[in-house]
């Protein structure tokens, strides 16, 4: 039996699709998140300001103090492709296993 490379990438696409979605929710939620805590704090920035509570320095600063803190959000993000990359790779590679022990007809792999 033969292989049929393009069926075959088309599973393992397949495979890899869905094994990275399952990360896509979680990615979705994390981002919706943080996005709403940089809204929040940069609301409070500018009423802040138009009240004249803080002057343009302060500004900068806090701003400032929001992008800093989203430097480990970006690590969480990095982690989180990673993962879903590698777990996406492992999925194409199971479904090319399989092809293989199909087409040698005996279970190598």
């Amino acid at each position: 039996m033969s292989i049929n490379i393009p069926q075959l990438v088309q599973s393992m696409l397949g495979a890899a699709s869905g094994a990275a979605k399952g990360h896509a929710e979680d990615l979705k939620n994390y981002l919706e998140a943080r996005a709403k805590l940089i809204a929040e704090g940069v609301a409070a920035i500018a009423s802040d300001r138009l009240a004249n509570k803080i002057n343009d320095d302060d500004v900068r600063f806090a701003f400032d103090e929001i992008k800093e803190s989203e430097a480990s959000a970006r690590a969480a993000v990095t982690v989180t492709l990673k993962t879903a990359a590698q777990d996406a790779i492992n999925a194409a590679l199971n479904v090319a296993a399989s092809a293989i022990n199909t087409a040698v007809g005996i279970a190598i792999l």
